[in-house]
């Protein structure tokens, strides 16, 4: 029969050590490969949902007109109406053309329809 001799105690730890120390190596390499592919299905969820709503903000941008109006009325109204307007600071060609508008002679400060716009 054959004698198999018996190994010292501190072989032992010392094999023991090195079988908990691989252990833990495995099973730190096994997190971070689960901690990747988690990171991995993350990064793939915010990227679908950053295109669609990149495509939803394209989608209402080209929605977008632009519409330019000129409002006479109105303005005038607020000078009418709000006397505040009288102390701001203007142009000696914007001051003649409020009060104009303030006083009601010269029409809008507008040229006529055919008329020539002064230099």
């Amino acid at each position: 029969m054959l004698k198999i001799p018996a190994i010292p105690s501190s072989t032992k730890i010392i094999a023991g050590i090195v079988l908990l120390l691989g252990a833990f190596t495995y099973g730190g390499y096994l997190g971070t490969q689960w901690e990747k592919g988690q990171q991995a299905r993350e990064d793939a969820k915010l990227q679908h949902v950053e295109e669609r709503a990149q495509r939803a903000a394209a989608r209402e941008i080209a929605k977008i007109r632009v519409v330019n109006k000129t409002i006479y009325q109105e303005t005038q109204r607020e000078v009418f109406n709000n006397p505040v307007y009288r102390d701001c600071v203007l142009p000696d060609d914007g001051l003649r053309l409020l009060n104009r508008a303030i006083e009601g002679t010269g029409g809008s400060g507008l040229p006529e329809t055919g008329a020539p716009s002064e230099p």
